[in-house]
């Protein structure tokens, strides 16, 4: 299997990985274009979202997307640091700004905030993209009439979490030349752990988030960075930061490595694991950047017996869905749907078994399976 970078746009690169699994630039760095199977993003929406530039003065330039978080912190991808495997860019190299819309000729040199400093995830490597997370610190800060700071989302999330992209990247997979000056955003859905696993050899259920592979949505190139965000109920933000885009993959179905082929997954990095790291590099107070549910516990992260009902519980699927979501409380089971339930439970169960299969004795699987269905005997 291999990985497919969604924004870090160069020629010719190919990066070796863990075995059998390779990063693989699709792009040529001039042809910028945007998010495939989404929509032109509203004046009024991802006014934290960052667009950037970066240009060492050679022949190619690359581009990618990112979040302001901070009056002067722009939260992008590890990877987006990077000219090729070896060569990093310098803070000199980059420009950043909070738009909506970029220049689509390649003759035009975008012209933003300067960055002061790059702070890569210590951790982070180009050869299997894990901890592909970064911090540029503006030279200085961006005004509230051009662009507003966005949360890091610190709650609980699930297969059922409505989630959205946006960013900068390829409206057509097939077609690198479609150029849009203008944010896309789209509307994906979580994968469950099997299909993650199934879809990256590198994944770390840790630190990334998958989507579930459903055909023709995905972010891609130039989306490298840009937001997965998640509705949130507290404060005056609808919106918080679940991750950030990372990477795609190439695999025996998907040989080419396109974009929103059906089965293949984009891969993002899961933001809230890195609040600590973010705010002590970038001098921020973890509590003036994080943000959960009225109804979900910012420290019940770790808390894995905890009961699902008790945390938001969001539907997925329509735009309105994404915007008008609901929440359950400890006792309210109003709008629950039982056939929902029943699917995650089953799901659940199937990853239990796909996972750790191959360590549980057969008569321990048995009296897991006699377990399994007398819970959803008291549930259904």
């Amino acid at each position: 299997m291999q990985l497919n970078i969604l924004g870090f746009l160069t020629l010719g690169l190919t990066v070796s990985a863990l075995p059998g699994t390779k990063v693989v630039p699709r792009e040529n760095s001039e042809e910028a274009a945007r998010i495939i199977g989404g929509s032109v993003v509203s004046s009024g929406d991802f006014k934290s979202t960052a667009y950037l530039e970066m240009y060492d003065g050679g022949r190619m330039r690359n581009r990618c997307t990112g979040s302001l978080i901070a009056p002067n912190v722009v939260l992008t991808a590890g990877h987006c640091t990077y000219k090729d495997e070896f060569t990093q860019y310098m803070a000199g190299h980059f420009q950043v700004g909070i738009t909506h819309n970029i220049p689509t000729s390649p003759s035009v040199l975008f012209e933003g905030h300067s960055v002061a400093k790059v702070i890569r995830h210590p951790k982070f490597s180009m050869m299997d993209l894990v901890d592909d997370i970064a911090l540029l610190i503006l030279a200085d800060s961006v005004p509230s009439s051009e662009g507003t700071p966005i949360k890091i989302y610190s709650g609980k999330y699930s297969t059922s979490t409505p989630i959205r992209a946006a960013g900068f990247g390829l409206t057509d997979p097939n077609d690198p030349t479609s150029v849009s000056s203008q944010l896309m955003e789209v509307d994906l859905t979580i994968g469950s752990h099997s299909i993650c696993s199934r879809n990256s050899d590198t994944y770390d259920s840790k630190t990334q988030i998958c989507t579930d592979g459903t055909a023709g949505k995905d972010t891609c190139q130039g989306d490298s960075g840009g937001p997965l965000v998640t509705p949130v109920d507290n404060g005056s933000q609808k919106t918080a930061l679940l991750g950030l885009t990372s990477y795609g993959t190439v695999s025996a179905t998907n040989p080419d490595g396109l974009c929103a082929v059906k089965g293949s997954s984009g891969f993002y990095t899961y933001i809230a694991p890195y609040l600590d790291w973010i705010a002590s590099e970038a001098n921020l107070n973890v509590k003036d950047i994080q943000i959960t549910n009225t109804t979900s516990s910012a420290n019940d992260d770790d808390d894995e017996e905890e009961d699902s009902t008790t945390t938001s519980s969001r539907s997925s699927g329509s735009d309105d869905d994404f915007t008008d979501f609901t929440f359950l409380s400890n006792t309210d089971t109003d709008g629950v749907d039982i056939g929902d339930l029943a699917s995650s439970f089953n799901s659940a169960m199937s990853d239990i078994f796909n996972e750790h299969g191959p360590t549980i004795s057969g008569a321990s699987r048995a009296q897991l399976a006699v377990a399994a269905v007398g819970v959803a005997a008291m549930l259904f």
